[in-house]
């Protein structure tokens, strides 16, 4: 009998995966399981490759090559959001980016797309622009596994902001503006999906705010005091998905 101690680990595997059909993971994968979550064989756990689904694996042999997982029946488990999220979120300073990407991962958020801005701190080289964008692809597959999303946020490579404003943007868009603007929670309705946008630590200048006016952004504000950029990030995905997501839904 596989060991049921083990039913609530949740790894992402970056390959298909298909009932009945072994799975070999190496490397890193292979490292977590078997020094951080110790798992040993018999245990069963759950994998997921991202695409929608999940399914319970046991695991096989374990040897310095590698860890053999034997997935079962697919389950259509899906806990993503009705409001589909894009978060334009302008880059901020290491942590503080990982952090973003972390959390707005775990309350549903669909897309994620860095900015640089006029006030950004942080500007990649385009030499860094992929490795950057893994770390934070790594970062989101953490967290799916942690919250139990099965289906990965999409990962923008980083990009100018005038760039992303400029392409086709679909549904309501939402800036948040510390000048102006009606609370987050006065928000009335959604076309279907949101762009929400929120600057660096330093924020936008009159220009990106004009460039987003034009663009189809509502500025709304977060109440009185300001907050950090991860902090207004956040506290805004709360308050939507609130209001029309799923954070005030019963669970089965």
């Amino acid at each position: 009998m596989p060991n049921a101690t083990m039913s609530t680990t949740r790894i992402f595997v970056p390959v298909p995966v298909r009932s009945g059909e072994d799975l070999w993971l190496d490397g890193e994968k292979a490292h977590y399981l078997t020094r951080v979550l110790r798992v040993r064989s018999a245990d069963t756990i759950v994998v997921f490759d991202g695409h929608g689904g999940e399914y319970p694996a046991v695991v096989g042999e374990i040897s310095r090559q590698g860890v053999q997982l034997r997935p079962g029946a697919h389950s259509p488990r899906d806990v993503e959001s009705p409001l589909a999220i894009r978060l334009i979120q302008g880059i901020s300073r290491g942590e503080r980016m990982d952090f973003v990407v972390q959390k707005a991962t775990e309350l549903g958020v669909q897309r994620i797309t860095p900015v640089h801005t006029a006030y950004s701190v942080v500007r990649l080289k385009a030499d860094r622009v992929e490795s950057k964008s893994g770390h934070w692809e790594r970062i989101a597959q953490s967290a799916c596994e942690q919250c139990g999303r099965n289906i990965l946020p999409v990962i923008d490579a980083a990009a100018d902001l005038g760039t992303v404003l400029a392409e086709p943007l679909v549904g309501s868009r939402v800036i948040l503006h510390t000048a102006g603007g009606e609370p987050v929670g006065t928000l009335q309705r959604i076309d279907g999906a949101l762009t929400l946008l929120i600057g660096p630590e330093g924020g936008f200048n009159a220009a990106e705010i004009e460039l987003a006016g034009r663009a189809g952004f509502v500025p709304l504000s977060l109440g009185p005091r300001v907050l950090r950029t991860e902090t207004a990030a956040l506290a805004a995905i709360a308050i939507l998905q609130s209001l029309f997501g799923d954070l005030n839904r019963h669970t089965d």
